[in-house]
């Protein structure tokens, strides 16, 4: 089990914008962009990033979880991140006074904080899969009431300060819960690896 606490994000305006005028429709403009730029400057007090991650083998993820490990899959990890609960005090008392505007800038901004502090982790554990010649799935999110007390149980999200109640199964909107395989890596992909990495450093 591996928890790692105040790690540093980095927001994408750009991105917040496109959460914006996608769920929201509202569109970009010089002064959205501004906003953003402040609201990402502000954000720095507020956010309190943690993550928390395990991986377990196939066998032992069977008996011990509800995930069903089919086909060419090795091993899986669960990964738990937060953002900490400022952000979404923010965000609500935004909507308390009214603030339509912001309230939606500040959930977007929290969303992007939340993929970012995903994309930490995965990173992490990519380069542990990497040393064992495996390949990652893509992101499975832990959302069923099936999934979910059992997964959050078993890493002890409570460490990184999540509250949790398994009779009443719901992550805080500042935390996600994932899970992904491990496949063992195809050559196809391997080759495409050690070219990359060939390529890095020719041009470094």
């Amino acid at each position: 089990m591996t928890k790692i606490k105040n790690f540093r994000i980095s927001l994408r305006s750009r991105e917040i914008a496109r959460l914006l005028k996608n769920r929201e429709g509202i569109p970009t403009t010089p002064d959205l962009e501004a906003s953003i730029e402040q609201a990402i400057k502000e954000s720095k007090r507020f956010l309190e990033t943690a993550a928390l991650f395990t991986t377990l083998s196939k066998a032992t993820a069977q008996k011990t979880t509800p995930l069903l490990l089919t086909g060419p899959a090795t091993a899986v990890s669960l990964i738990a991140v937060t953002v900490g609960p400022k952000l979404e005090e923010e965000r609500a008392a935004a909507l308390a006074a009214n603030e339509s505007l912001r309230a939606s800038l500040l959930a977007a901004l929290q969303e992007e904080a939340l993929h970012q502090s995903i994309q930490f982790a995965v990173k992490l554990i990519s380069e542990q899969a990497k040393e064992e010649e495996c390949d990652l799935s893509a992101l499975s999110r832990a959302e069923d009431v099936s999934l979910l007390p059992p997964l959050a149980a078993l890493l002890g999200i409570q460490r990184i300060g999540l509250p949790f109640d398994g009779n009443a199964p719901c992550l805080p909107p500042y935390a996600r819960l994932i899970w992904t395989l491990w496949t063992p890596a195809s050559k196809s992909s391997s080759r495409h690896s050690d070219a990359s990495a060939r390529q890095a450093v020719v041009t470094a």
